[in-house]
């Protein structure tokens, strides 16, 4: 895990070097959500509530950190591509 944000909810939302930004219960551990983003989430998530709705956003691409972990794991091949991506939560 590269980046991990906790919420007021019992959420935790973090991403990995090869791509993958995951949703967990805090309790427990499960998985309730996950999603590929296509490159190293190498931003630290944040949370906001705006308009009646909580949302969370993370940047991801590469950073010197992700670049060196992925070249200890061959079979890993994340894409390079800066991107934010922002998902709401369902209420």
């Amino acid at each position: 895990m590269m980046s991990v944000v906790a919420t007021g909810g019992g959420l935790l939302f973090a991403g990995d070097t090869s791509g993958r930004f995951r949703a967990f219960d805090q309790d427990s551990g499960k998985i309730l959500w996950k999603t590929n983003v296509g490159a190293p989430v190498t931003g630290y998530p944040i949370t906001q509530y705006a308009h009646g709705k909580q949302y969370v956003a993370v940047s991801v691409g590469n950073s010197l950190a992700s670049s060196s972990i992925n070249r200890l794991a061959e079979e890993l091949h994340p894409g390079n591509a800066s991107n934010l991506f922002v998902f709401a939560l369902p209420q």
